[in-house]
């Protein structure tokens, strides 16, 4: 009976299934048979795992790390201030809290327009360095420091961050709302602190979402095209850029390491996900006796 019934939900989301399973599915298919030299345009002559040898290189080792870097430290900022924002948010009085939806703008402003808000403001010809050329701060536009283009990977930093808060206030403020304010005011009787409060009650509430917040933006800036194709540096670049570079602006032979690169990005994502949710993952007290 319970077989039939997940029989049941099957063909009720097969029209939803069925072409999420054959674009997906397929495309990871056709980029693994590319990156071992299968289905290509042309005739390969390289061995079977030769793509795959080239992701070990020290550059794109280095790539590598500066994916992890700007997904991480994005994903870190963003969920650290949209947490706290959120809370500030619940905190208001209501009407206040319904003035607050203007922190939502920056999640319907395309990744392009948010790029060229942060090209605005931190370029050395930017509103920022003006800014501070005219209060004396700096000799001139170009003593301030450069923080785009560079292979430190800041400039991303900051326009995920900018992109990424609301959503991660809106995540938080959303498992907030469902609180029961009744909890807090037994810690504060009992003598906690608003730390303490925060510690005991309102961050075990939003843990869970607090934590798969990180994981959607830590992968999603990991693996993301537009904002590194505006602000990053050229070497080492994103493991995005470097898929996009060999795939299209390298001669045919260099395809079979875009494919790898980008199954090396998949294969990424999904091992993290799991050993980080694994590991944030409260046990049950029978898993812990085990």
């Amino acid at each position: 009976m319970h077989n039939h019934s997940i029989f049941q939900h099957l063909r009720y989301l097969s029209p939803l299934l069925i072409p999420f399973f054959f674009f997906f599915a397929g495309g990871i298919l056709l980029a693994v048979l590319q990156s071992i030299g299968i289905g290509l345009p042309f005739p390969y002559e390289g061995g079977v795992l030769d793509s795959y040898k080239e992701l070990l290189t020290p550059y794109m080792l280095r790539s590598f790390l500066l994916s992890i870097k700007v997904g991480a430290f994005a994903a870190l900022f963003s969920v650290a201030l949209g947490t706290i924002l959120a809370i500030g948010l619940w905190r208001m009085p209501a009407l206040l809290q319904q003035a607050g939806v203007i922190y939502k703008i920056p999640l319907i402003l395309p990744h392009l327009a948010v790029g060229f808000i942060v090209f605005f403001f931190w370029a050395k010809s930017g509103l920022i360095s003006s800014a501070m050329f005219h209060a004396g701060i700096t000799g001139s536009p170009q003593d301030f420091p450069s923080i785009l283009f560079g292979s430190d990977g800041w400039g991303m930093i900051i326009a995920y961050t900018y992109k990424q808060i609301p959503f991660a206030l809106l995540m938080s403020y959303a498992s907030l709302k469902r609180l029961d304010m009744c909890l807090l005011e037994t810690a504060y009787m009992l003598g906690a602190t608003r730390w303490k409060a925060f510690c005991a009650v309102t961050y075990p509430h939003i843990r869970s979402v607090v934590h798969s917040t990180f994981c959607i933006l830590f992968l999603f800036g990991f693996g993301a095209f537009e904002i590194p194709f505006l602000l990053g540096g050229s070497s080492p670049a994103m493991l995005s850029i470097e898929a996009y570079n060999l795939y299209f602006r390298k001669e045919l032979y260099h395809r079979p390491q875009a494919m790898a690169i980008l199954i090396g990005i998949f294969v990424f994502s999904v091992t993290f996900l799991t050993l980080y949710l694994r590991a944030v993952t409260p046990k049950r007290p029978e898993e812990m006796h085990d």
